[in-house]
């Protein structure tokens, strides 16, 4: 029996405001055909509750024909012709009635069920010891949802060849991993180290950070500086950060365009590092506040990410929300129809003075800690990550919590226990993601750096569930029109149906991902399963919190839908009679409640 709650709008303006109590509804199907009626309280709105028959594809009474997946548990794929007695496979010829799901997505529920799902998403930056497709399969079997490429390092042929390795891992192996581009940006940085993938700077040693270009090898201990004016800012006395403060050197002279810097903490100095410099203990910020956000590299590389149709761009010091709005115009003007989501990288002053008009423009946030350390206390980092993370839940937008969450296991196979509390902190403000750089793109563990952070969300992850730690965060409206709002209404709705009558999965039905995303942002206990036609939107929802994403042709007749729908999840053995499962749709204004049949 299906019971249901559809939404009818009246000639008012207002917004609806529902109320959904606390009630029992069995997990075991019901052969009972009374009406089930939700008590509900409306404010200018029409709501009507029924009940339907089982939605039963098995059923006497069904014609319908449902192609079986091939990965189910039938003996291959093809039309279904059911009735009471028989059931006739015939060749499939199309691909209308398939379904697309993450392998791994399916190895855990067949294994452990819905609430073993992972909540959390997982993002690995791709390097040289992570590049080769048996590497990058290796990360997607071990937990990673999105793949990022940093412009910082390597050729534009070898970023290429990743998203071409990326791409034929979803093809073949099934999976719906997700490319993210992350520009340069055009603060101050080193050079690329002369090829070599990093140094150790140890306590003591005089380096040498030059302007000047060298046509041979780089001279030992010899750093190029990109910025021009680099030796005629820096003072005498002041302290050069490496990294976010991963190295530290102390000025001590300057002769022409080569500055003396004395180490005084050790350290690993990665290629193109950022730099940035301390007086008398404040920021010296002037020449970086006058450099643009996007450099001249970084609109070039832009247009590369433009043509390979990545599915995120991350951008790298933005300062305010106009440069997120004139480049969202220039991939429009570029490629009409592109869906390339905008990530905005908060990591400097001025994207803290301008915080929240930036996450509006944008389609999402990271919290670059390490650049971000560099340039306030390192004692308000924490309070920040956590009024970001904060921030974008109220406003819908994925957060992506990043920077030296697993920093030694570069060098070492096991992380040290502050690093543990620091990923349990970033779970347990429930970001939608967490990234991996430099422990996936050149450390010597990346597998293990992903498993520890998979292994860490899950525990703490059922910890939250377990303890029943519903959040009572305020979730403001967000959307600009009437029809928002409804969705916003019926999202907040069934989050709270799914929590009070411990649901097993929530499914939604969405073409642009939109209703889905509303649906994350409310943190409901139970998974939810996101059904969308376009591959490029269920790559997408692969950043974002709770969300499974599926690729699956859909209608806009629900029922027809749900048929479907259980007859494909359950011919790969991922649902089961008797699972509990609400339903919605963002063409459909309504929340159904069901027993899987």
């Amino acid at each position: 029996m299906a019971q249901s709650l559809q939404l009818f709008t009246s000639s008012t303006t207002r917004s609806p405001s529902i109320s959904l109590p606390k009630h029992s509804l069995s997990k075991t199907p019901s052969s009972s055909t009374a009406a089930f009626r939700l008590p509900v309280s409306f404010n200018k709105f029409s709501i009507r509750a029924s009940s339907s028959p089982d939605l039963n594809p098995l059923s006497s009474a069904s014609t319908s024909q449902v192609l079986v997946s091939e990965n189910g548990s039938s003996s291959g794929g093809g039309f279904v012709s059911t009735s009471a007695t028989t059931r006739e496979f015939v060749p499939a010829v199309s691909d209308g009635s398939s379904i697309d799901v993450d392998t791994v997505t399916e190895a855990e529920l067949k294994e452990n069920g819905f609430r073993s799902t992972r909540r959390t998403k997982l993002v690995c930056t791709i390097g040289p010891v992570t590049c080769g497709f048996e590497q990058l399969e290796a990360l997607a079997v071990g937990g990673m949802n999105v793949a990022r490429i940093n412009m910082c390092h390597g050729t534009r042929e070898w970023h290429r060849m990743v998203i071409e390795r990326v791409r034929r891992l979803n093809e073949e192996k099934g999976y719906a991993v997700a490319i993210m581009m992350d520009t340069e940006g055009s603060e101050i940085h080193m050079g690329d180290l002369g090829g070599a993938s990093s140094a150790k700077a140890e306590d003591g040693e005089i380096w040498t950070f030059s302007v000047r270009a060298f046509d041979s090898t780089l001279p030992e201990r010899t750093i190029n500086v990109n910025y021009e004016g680099f030796a005629e800012d820096v003072r005498v006395g002041d302290d050069l950060l490496v990294d976010g403060g991963m190295v530290r050197f102390e000025v001590i002279e300057k002769i022409g365009p080569d500055v003396k810097c004395l180490c005084t903490d050790p350290g690993l100095l990665l290629p193109r590092a950022n730099l940035t410099f301390w007086r008398d203990g404040h920021l010296v910020r002037e020449r970086n506040a006058m450099l643009p956000t996007i450099s001249s590299k970084d609109w070039l590389d832009i247009d590369f990410g433009i043509a390979e149709g990545v599915d995120f761009l991350a951008i790298s010091f933005v300062k305010s929300a106009e440069v997120i709005k004139h480049l969202k115009s220039y991939i429009a003007a570029r490629s009409r129809g592109s869906d390339i989501s905008i990530i905005a990288k908060i990591e400097s002053l001025d994207s803290l003075k301008n915080l929240e008009e930036i996450i509006v423009a944008s389609d999402g946030a990271m919290v670059a800690r390490g650049d971000l350390g560099a340039q306030i206390p390192l004692e308000q980092v924490p309070s920040v990550q956590q009024k970001v993370v904060q921030l974008c839940r109220r406003l819908n937008k994925p957060v992506i919590v990043a920077s030296q969450l697993l920093e030694s296991m570069i060098e070492y196979p096991t992380p040290t226990r502050a690093e543990v509390a620091d990923v349990s902190e970033a779970v347990r403000q429930r970001a939608d993601a967490l990234m991996l750089s430099g422990e996936s793109a050149m450390g010597q563990f990346p597998e293990k750096a992903l498993t520890v952070l998979r292994s860490v969300s899950l525990r703490i992850e059922k910890w939250w569930r377990d303890e029943k730690r519903h959040e009572a965060m305020e979730l403001p409206e967000v959307g600009s029109s009437y029809s928002d709002s409804i969705l916003e209404e019926i999202c907040n709705s069934t989050a709270k149906m799914a929590n009070n009558l411990e649901v097993d999965a929530i499914f939604v039905y969405t073409k642009t991902g939109h209703m889905a995303s509303l649906l994350s942002r409310c943190r409901p206990d139970c998974p939810i399963f996101a059904f969308t036609s376009t591959t490029s939107v269920r790559r997408r929802l692969n950043l974002q919190w709770g969300l499974i994403p599926f690729r699956l042709s859909f209608s806009d007749d629900m029922e027809n839908n749900l048929n479907k729908t259980f007859m494909l999840l359950k011919a790969r053995n991922l649902i089961k009679s008797g699972d509990l499962v609400l339903a919605v749709s963002d063409m459909l204004q309504s929340i159904q409640v069901m027993n899987v049949p």
